[in-house]
């Protein structure tokens, strides 16, 4: 059976947080490397959330180093998926705005 798109998803989301934290020299733990490699991991992890915070945390320097790296693919997704992100959070607030 195929995979589904969220376990797409969050096989995605999984690569790209293993990416931005092997980038920094940070520790993966095994549980993220498990669910970047498949999509049955035995615990679905959602590390949308982590991902998010990690990039807000990172300084305009290693930003750049990292995420607008026109040289590496997996730093280009990362920033097309950060683009995609900071697009949503901003849609979530204007429909809380207008609908409550």
């Amino acid at each position: 059976m195929a995979p589904s798109n969220k376990e797409m998803q969050r096989r995605k989301n999984c690569q790209l947080y293993t990416y931005l934290l092997l980038a920094q020299d940070k520790e993966v733990s095994d549980l993220i490397l498990e669910c970047a490699h498949a999509y049955d991991c035995d615990y679905p992890v959602e590390c949308a959330t982590e991902l998010a915070e990690e990039i807000k945390g990172l300084d305009s320097e290693t930003f750049e180093r990292i995420v607008n790296n026109s040289e590496s693919h997996e730093a280009r997704e990362l920033a097309h998926w950060w683009e995609m992100h900071q697009e949503a959070d901003r849609l979530r607030k204007e429909i809380a705005k207008t609908c409550l």
